[in-house]
């Protein structure tokens, strides 16, 4: 399917909710996926007429951002937002009328409701920058976990753990400025397994940090779908 799958971008729609990736961040992978299907040679086509799907180009943190400043209901102005281009793209197009909009799609990033993986992005320009972590023979530390008191699992975390072995290292919420967020990172270097534990969401950034930093995610979730389920055993 790789081989043959063929997407169209519409062309419709303005900056900076449509057509400009945010590369940075939290939500980053969104802007992520833009930036690459919209120069792929591989997928994209510019006649719709060859397309398996079609791909509706806006970021749904950009489109969040200034509709979230407004002090009117801000999840009625997104549903109206997307009804409108959904309707411009019906008016314009054939496509989205003879699947009712089946075929189409369209990649949003959030850490309550996830349909893409999250976690921050701190470079834009250098995306991989500083990933990796220490051989396992050379890592001190059995666990790690540092984070907000959000949700009912966490303070049981601290509780059953905090200071209790000197190589579970479990924590609190951490600075977060540059020097904090580095500790953040040195800690996961050095842990085997990094516990990523649920707070108001089902969703935590921790699994896809894990990954990057070479460290064991210990997902501890009702509900969670890990990443790639479908296909990895």
């Amino acid at each position: 399917m790789e081989r043959i799958l063929k997407v169209y971008v519409y062309k419709e729609g303005e900056k900076p909710i449509f057509h400009q990736p945010k590369l940075g961040g939290l939500y980053a992978s969104e802007g992520w996926f833009m930036k690459l299907i919209e120069k792929s040679r591989h997928f994209l086509v510019k006649d719709p007429r060859k397309a398996h799907l079609f791909y509706l180009p806006f970021s749904s943190e950009m489109l969040r951002t200034p509709l979230y400043e407004e002090k009117s209901p801000r999840m009625k102005k997104l549903e109206k937002y997307l009804i409108h281009y959904v309707n411009l793209i019906k008016n314009r197009y054939q496509f989205w009328n003879r699947t009712g909009g089946a075929d189409h799609f369209f990649v949003a990033c959030h850490d309550w409701d996830v349909s893409l993986l999250v976690t921050y992005i701190r470079s834009g320009n250098d995306p991989f920058r500083d990933l990796g972590g220490k051989p396992p023979s050379e890592r001190p530390i059995l666990a790690f976990f540092a984070g907000s008191m959000h949700g009912y699992l966490r303070p049981i975390l601290l509780q059953y753990w905090e200071n209790k072995f000197r190589d579970m290292k479990i924590f609190g919420p951490m600075q977060r400025d540059i020097e904090g967020k580095a500790v953040y990172r040195e800690f996961m270097k050095s842990s085997k397994y990094c516990i990523c534990a649920r707070g108001y969401g089902v969703h935590t950034p921790r699994v896809v940090e894990s990954i990057f930093y070479e460290c064991v995610p210990v997902i501890i979730s009702d509900n969670y779908v890990p990443p790639f389920f479908e296909v990895l055993n």
